[in-house]
């Protein structure tokens, strides 16, 4: 969609305003980056020896770094956190002390002598602790066949390396890291890079060498021992390997599949290809929640990583590519080209969300997952329509604050505003200026404004003005429209607001929005400007009395309220819009609902006037959403039974379409929907949902095949819903019973 105004011919009256909050970051200085450590030693080379000790849950070890002093010193600072140092040399030589620092995270030792600036180096031995919890280096406990296990693994980001080994814990200390480990026999290890070398140790264990990664954050280190298979593939000249427990390495076939077709996009979408001889990507049973990007070697919870067909749902399937597709783009976003500090998180997060659904749609188009993605954007703008809400680009002090960071506005926000930019500058611009910012950082540290200045230098465009009031403001602008004839044509005004729910926001500086306007029925002809100021109006060569919309195509971040001529016009031409629309304007209006500000009449007549015709399941996901928000506010109320019954008819309409077996070739749209149509009117109490789910689980208990993947959780959530003594206990025992963390969780 192009977005020059006087590409259109449009007649507008807007003024430019120049928002000075846009300019304030600079771009990436190393001097100038925020943290607790001193700029002036500088770790080049780790080598680290650890030797665990699974049964006692402790750690041994040695780290020898080898340090660049770029300033005279007499001390040098690094973290460590519940770490026993033992014995500190610098240079070889005892230092003059060695003092912790518990309330800082860090230890400074003191030399006695003027370190002169060039080449140091420091030896530290160390005792330290393997967690139960997935923080630093951890043990995760497990079943095979009933039989207890235990793994280890790590989770460094943000700050928890400094937990595993002394090191300079900031992500704009990069450097070298090459690891040794002791490992039991019958346990393998995996790491970032290639095993180097094996030799043998004491009591039947040996020790692993790696090879020594790039330079790197020190939160993108990754160790992973136990009994571990592996299955191997390789993909434009990169060797790759999933490794999950024993008996599950069939279940990584899917996610290998993905992972080949992933990285090949990558490789062409950043014009760098991916730069390690490996990636391995690990399956952790358990605790250990979401996944983590460690450069080379990936983790996930293996409810993210394996797919059974015998029992994996399509929700599942879809789950896998997508958090495969985050993970992997963070291998060039994140790792490659890092943040300088945890203010800029969302370069790394916001990115990545917004890579893996653009990544997901072009190899399963089929899935709709930008029109799914709606779903998260709704999730981001909910908060950030609170006044106790962030900005996406937010200050950080402190440990615990960068773990803070790590929410819904740094991830779906971050995506959101970056592909409102992408649809602004258009997508082979945007690409251009991404292949740039890669080229021109890579094994560097950025922040925000190295990003726009690529950008920029791609588009052409005053990127950075236009990002810094989304990026550095917290909140986001609703767009009130309204119109009259003017000679034939219609005159549109515009103005914008910072949308609240609760009370109404104070006049502050408007955005500068990238907005589409136009037809709602006829939308690939709609106009694309850059609306900047409080209020405004736009001239359109369309008919009095057309349906009117702006944000078509739903890619903008911004909120929409229409006048009642303009709402009457849209509502006549609903069930034709594109789905990307209709899903837009039922947000909008359930939104407006939620502020206050709108009729909760006029957003359930937009959902009944969803006939038979309507089959997307976004649409009926998120009616289903608000509706149970509605049920919810309803409960212990007079209105509730007949509320229920209402919904209850709606959702009966597209459930009786699809039926409750699901048919040969069917499309993914049809298995969710119908998944989460069952789901909730068996939440709605339903009796005859609510009677079929019990058949069919008592069908289930005798023969687990009888029972498609796809309707297992919608069919055990609602017996369990409404379940007596005897069922709890049958659905607690299949918990106990089976070793799959999804079916368990399920």
């Amino acid at each position: 969609m192009r977005t020059v105004l006087r590409a259109f011919g449009l007649l507008i009256c807007l003024v430019p305003v120049f928002i000075t909050s846009a300019v304030a970051e600079a771009t990436f200085s190393f001097d100038a980056t925020p943290g607790k450590l001193p700029k002036t030693v500088v770790p080049r080379q780790y080598r680290i020896r650890l030797h665990p000790d699974t049964q006692a849950l402790t750690t041994t070890g040695t780290v020898e770094a080898e340090l660049d002093v770029l300033k005279p010193v007499t001390e040098v600072v690094f973290n460590a956190l519940e770490l026993e140092i033992s014995k500190v040399t610098l240079d070889g030589s005892a230092p003059a002390a060695v003092t912790p620092h518990p309330e800082s995270q860090t230890v400074s030792v003191t030399s006695g002598r003027i370190l002169e600036p060039g080449k140091h180096r420091l030896q530290i031995d160390f005792r330290g602790r393997i967690g139960r919890q997935p923080v630093g280096l951890y043990a995760e406990k497990y079943r095979v066949g009933g039989v207890e296990k235990q793994m280890l693994g790590t989770q460094m980001e943000p700050t928890d390396a400094r937990r595993v080994f002394p090191c300079w814990d900031e992500p704009v200390f990069r450097a070298k890291f090459g690891l040794t480990v002791v490992v039991p026999r019958g346990e393998v290890a995996v790491s970032n890079m290639p095993v180097e070398s094996e030799r043998p140790g004491t009591e039947g264990r040996r020790e692993v060498t790696f090879a020594d990664t790039p330079p790197m954050a020190s939160y993108l280190v990754v160790l992973c021992m136990g009994e571990l298979e592996q299955l191997t593939g390789e993909v434009d000249g990169v060797k790759l390997g999933i490794w999950t427990t024993a008996g599950k390495r069939s279940q990584a076939a899917y996610a290998m599949e993905a992972t080949r077709k992933i990285v090949h996009d990558y490789n062409e979408y950043f014009g760098v290809k991916y730069p390690l001889p490996k990636l391995d990507q690990i399956a952790v049973p358990g605790g250990f929640g979401g996944a983590m990007e460690n450069w080379g070697g990936i983790t996930y919870n293996e409810k993210n990583l394996l797919f059974d067909p015998a029992t994996s749902s399509q929700e599942t399937r879809e789950r896998i590519f997508i958090i495969v597709a985050h993970e992997i783009a963070h291998q060039w976003f994140g790792n490659l080209v890092t943040m300088a500090w945890w203010d800029n998180l969302w370069l790394n997060e916001g990115f990545a969300s917004w890579m893996e659904t653009k990544c997901t749609d072009r190899n399963n188009p089929e899935w709709q997952v930008w029109l799914r993605a709606n779903a998260g954007k709704e999730s981001a703008m909910n908060l950030d329509a609170r006044r106790a809400t962030h900005p996406i680009q937010q200050t950080v002090r402190t440990e615990s604050q960068a773990m803070d960071a790590f929410d819904e506005i740094t991830y779906l926000k971050g995506q959101g505003f970056i592909r409102m930019l992408e649809s602004y500058l258009g997508e082979e611009v945007f690409r251009k200026g991404i292949r740039i910012y890669m080229a021109r950082h890579a094994y560097g540290s950025t922040t925000t404004a190295d990003l726009w200045a690529a950008l920029e230098e791609a588009s052409g465009k005053p990127v950075a003005a236009i990002a810094g009031g989304w990026t550095t403001r917290p909140g986001f602008p609703l767009v009130t429209v309204s119109s009259r004839d003017s000679g034939g044509r219609t005159e549109v005004t515009l103005r914008q607001e910072r949308f609240l729910v609760g009370n109404p926001a104070p006049p502050g500086e408007p955005w500068q929005i990238p907005l589409s306007v136009g037809r709602a029925d006829r939308a690939p002809e709609a106009r694309a400007l850059l609306f900047e100021k409080a209020s405004g109006s736009v001239s359109l060569s369309v008919p009095p009395g057309a349906p009117l919309k702006i944000n078509l195509g739903n890619a903008g971040f911004y909120r929409g309220a229409y006048s009642p001529e303009l709402a009457k016009a849209q509502a006549a031409v609903f069930p034709n819009l594109a789905a990307e629309d209709r899903v837009n304007l039922l947000c909008d209006a359930w939104a407006l609902v939620e502020a206050g500000r709108g009729d909760v009449g006029a957003f359930l007549d937009l959902v009944a006037a969803l006939g038979p015709e309507e089959t997307s399941f976004v649409i009926w996901d998120t009616v289903i959403h608000d509706l149970g928000i509605l049920n919810r506010m309803e409960k212990g109320k007079s209105g509730q039974p007949a509320f229920e019954r209402w919904a209850r008819e709606r959702l009966k309409v597209p459930l009786q379409r699809l039926g409750w077996t699901p048919k040969p070739g069917e499309s993914s749209n049809d298995a969710l929907l119908r998944a989460a149509l069952i789901t909730s009117l068996g939440t709605l109490g339903d009796p005859g949902v609510v009677a079929e789910a019990r058949e069919r689980f008592a069908r289930f208990l005798k023969d687990p095949s009888t029972l498609p993947p796809d309707l297992r959780t919608p069919v055990c959530l609602i017996v369990g819903r409404h379940a007596d003594a005897a069922t709890w206990e049958q659905l607690r025992s299949l918990a106990r019973a089976t070793d799959s963390t999804e079916e368990r969780d399920r």
